[in-house]
C-alpha cells in the first residue's frame, strides 16, 4: 500500500466526523472520559477514548524508525498524534518525502512497552464489555460528533498501522502477514516480538532520475 493511499481513509474520516448531527455532551464530559465515569457515559465510548491514547503510543516506535527515512522529521506528528490521532499522522505519511540517503537508526526497545500496552488494551476491552451498551454507543456515534470522531479515528489509525508495519517489515526483511491487518492487537504483538528480530537496513530509497 503506497503512502498516498492514506489520503482516502483520511478524507473519509474527516467527512464522517464533520457531517451529521451533534448533540453536545455536558461541559464536564472530558473529565468524565478521562476518569472513566461509567455513571455518566457507557463503557464502549469510555474505553475507546483510552484506546486512542494507547494506539499512538504503540505506533511511536515505528515512527521513530522513520527518523532518518522521511522528511520532515516524523517525531512531531508522532507527538501531536496523542492529541489529534491519525488526523495528523495520515497526511504526514502521505506527503512526507523519502530521504535520498536513508540510514538505519537503532530501533527503540519495544518488548516491555508491547506487553504493558497489551495488558492495558485487554483491560479496556473487558471494561467495555462489562460496562458498555452497544445500542447506546451507536446512538452516540450517530448523534455526537466527539464519539463519532473517535470512532473514525480508530479506523484511520488502523490504516496507518498497515502502512508503518509494512515499511517496518522491509527493514527486518520479513513478512508480518497477517499482523498489520489486525487493528491494534497485531501491532502490539509485533512490538512484543520485534526485539528478537535482526535489524537490517532502511527501506530502499527511490533512485533519482539523472
Amino acid at each position: 500500500m503506497t503512502r498516498k493511499f492514506l489520503l482516502i481513509p483520511w478524507a473519509a474520516a474527516i467527512a464522517i466526523a464533520l457531517l451529521g448531527p451533534n448533540e453536545p455532551f455536558s461541559s464536564r464530559f472530558l473529565l468524565d472520559f478521562i476518569t472513566y465515569n461509567t455513571d455518566a457515559y457507557e463503557g464502549y465510548s469510555l474505553s475507546l477514548f483510552s484506546i486512542l491514547g494507547v494506539y499512538p503510543l504503540a505506533l511511536f516506535p515505528l515512527l521513530w524508525s522513520e527518523v532518518n527515512q522521511l522528511r520532515p522529521n516524523p517525531l512531531l506528528p508522532a507527538a501531536t498524534g496523542f492529541v489529534v490521532g491519525g488526523f495528523i499522522i495520515a497526511p504526514y505519511l502521505a506527503f512526507a518525502r523519502q530521504s535520498p540517503y536513508p540510514t538505519p537508526i537503532k530501533p527503540l526497545p519495544t518488548r516491555l512497552l508491547g506487553v504493558l500496552l497489551l495488558l492495558v488494551t485487554i483491560g479496556l476491552f473487558i471494561a467495555a464489555s462489562t460496562t458498555g451498551n452497544v445500542a447506546e454507543y451507536w446512538s452516540y456515534v450517530e448523534q455526537n460528533q466527539f464519539v463519532r470522531t473517535m470512532t473514525v479515528d480508530f479506523f484511520l489509525l488502523a490504516f496507518i498501522q498497515i502502512t508503518l508495519m509494512n515499511r517496518d517489515a522491509k527493514r527486518y526483511k520479513m513478512s508480518l502477514w497477517p499482523l498489520p491487518y489486525i487493528p491494534l492487537f497485531g501491532l502490539l504483538f509485533w512490538l512484543i516480538i520485534r526485539h528478537k528480530q535482526p535489524f537490517n537496513e532502511a527501506p530502499p530509497s527511490r533512485q533519482k532520475m539523472k
